[in-house]
């Protein structure tokens, strides 16, 4: 018998950033699960303009309808693919709130990511409104990182909704450090 210490350290990865390895099916099947809890119903992943969606979930509460749409991905470096793939959905279903869905990533490579080239990344997720979701099947844990539903039944179901929120934290530590470089250029 396995116990369940022994099937977490199959999912780290090895090596200099440890990371969890999960497939995009496990992500896909934790999320949808999230969803139906939070009172969704799955919907077709017909294309929305130019892309398909990885999921698309509804739900109608009195007058108001709520559409998420996500692709998911197994790690940050299909994460640039994935988010221009979201702006178009975005752009073509302006109502619709999409998500990029990730397994838990290290730490230190996605603050790397996000701030890149003055936390380009971060900024753009921002200015489309588009949001970043860890999953964690294993735990079946979701984290909403960047952004928030609009749905507050949805919120309700995030782990650690709000103090795990990274928005907050990164805005002002990134406006900062971006102030902090233009001071160092302008001397």
């Amino acid at each position: 018998m396995r116990d369940d210490t022994e099937g977490s350290e199959h999912r780290i990865s090895e090596g200099e950033f440890r990371h969890y390895v999960f497939s995009i099916a496990d992500v896909r099947a934790e999320t949808e699960r999230l969803l139906k809890q939070a009172g969704y119903t799955l919907r077709a992943t017909n294309y929305m303009g130019l892309v398909a969606p990885d999921f698309r979930a509804k739900r109608t509460s009195g007058a108001s309808n709520f559409d998420v749409v996500g692709i998911i991905r197994e790690n940050l470096d299909q994460a640039l693919e994935a988010l221009i793939k979201l702006a178009a959905i975005k752009a073509a279903k302006p109502d619709a709130e999409c998500v990029l869905v990730l397994p838990p990533i290290n730490e230190y490579l996605l603050i790397e990511w996000l701030t890149d080239n003055n936390a380009r990344w971060y900024f753009g997720m921002k200015d489309s409104q588009l949001m970043l979701w860890f999953s964690n099947p294993e735990n079946h844990t979701t984290i909403c990182f960047i952004g928030s539903p609009s749905d507050a039944q949805l919120r309700k179901h995030f782990y650690m909704m709000g103090v795990m929120s990274f928005d907050n934290r990164a805005s002002l530590l990134f406006r900062n450090r971006l102030v902090a470089e233009e001071e160092e250029e302008e001397e």
